[in-house]
């Protein structure tokens, strides 16, 4: 059924590798997903793909004032040592990698509370991609259609430190990394109000199969390769169940989840590129889709 879809949507759906290096020296490496909009290279993404950023950024200045103090404390004649030790743990290098070498996000909005980021790739070369995604119409989104989700889970993502350049470097093998789509349906749809940072109505749909690692900021879409929304959490519903089990020697209750997925509705999204004044392209006219300016 979504054969010929997932090979549409593969053709806008991109790898987003966030390498971060710890006070220690441990380098960690995460992956995500971003879809290309337009020719212009304005994507989106989960916002929640920055917060390791957000905490980079708060980790230098706890090192900057760290180590101010400790100058502080050491310049006094006399006085004893007195240092202040930094946490193992605080990023002192941070690089987002999207997709290409060298290009990077600029004019970027990200709405956390919503979960979504917008922004523009640059440089970029609208060659590099052969077809950009439209989207359904918002007001088509129906519970009960077969949709498909698609991003990179399951990919061993590895980076390493490079102390001469001060830059990461991906390591041989990671690349390309492997689509990989679930598919289920549109089970509900969820409004959780408002944002503080746009105004804009958070509203979301539900979808029977979960979100994996690795697909968060990628395409779901329908059965024609059409956005119906941008996957961003997997949500654990409780079912109500408490069945037993033994475990050496010991009874033990198991609480029954269902794993749900959740993505940002179209008609959110549609909303926030208007405000922005970022073109794409919506289903609608004998062409199969109508360009939004």
């Amino acid at each position: 059924m979504f054969a010929d879809a997932c090979e549409k949507s593969a053709k806008f759906t991109r790898p987003l590798i966030i390498s971060t290096r710890q006070m220690d020296g441990k380098v960690n490496a995460t992956c995500g997903a971003f879809i290309i909009i337009n020719r212009e290279g304005w994507i989106i993404t989960a916002g929640h793909m920055f917060d390791s950023f957000v905490k980079f950024q708060n980790d230098q200045n706890k090192i900057k004032e760290v180590g101010e103090l400790n100058t502080s404390r050491n310049a006094v004649p006399g006085s004893p040592s007195n240092t202040i030790r930094m946490d193992p743990e605080w990023l002192t290098n941070h690089s987002f990698w999207w997709a290409w070498d060298g290009v990077r996000l600029v004019e970027a909005f990200v709405d956390r509370q919503i979960d979504i980021c917008v922004g523009r790739l640059e440089p970029f070369d609208p060659k590099w991609i052969t077809e950009y995604p439209v989207f359904r119409e918002q007001d088509s989104l129906r519970p009960g259609t077969s949709v498909c989700r698609l991003g990179f889970p399951f990919a061993q993502v590895e980076s390493e430190f490079e102390e001469a350049t001060k830059a990461f470097r991906i390591k041989k093998g990671v690349l390309p990394l492997p689509l990989f789509p679930n598919d289920g349906i549109h089970t509900r749809n969820v409004v959780k109000g408002r944002s503080k940072e746009g105004n804009y109505e958070m509203q979301y749909i539900e979808t029977s199969s979960p979100g994996l690692r690795g697909q968060s900021g990628g395409p779901i879409y329908d059965s024609k390769g059409r956005i119906y929304a941008m996957q961003v959490q997997t949500a654990h519903m409780p079912l109500g169940f408490q069945p037993t089990a033994e475990y050496e020697g010991k009874r033990v209750v198991e609480n029954q989840f269902i794993n749900v997925g959740l993505g940002i509705h179209s008609k959110t999204i549609q909303t926030i590129l208007r405000d922005r004044n970022i073109r794409f392209q919506v289903e609608g006219d004998d062409h199969g889709y109508r360009i939004i300016d």
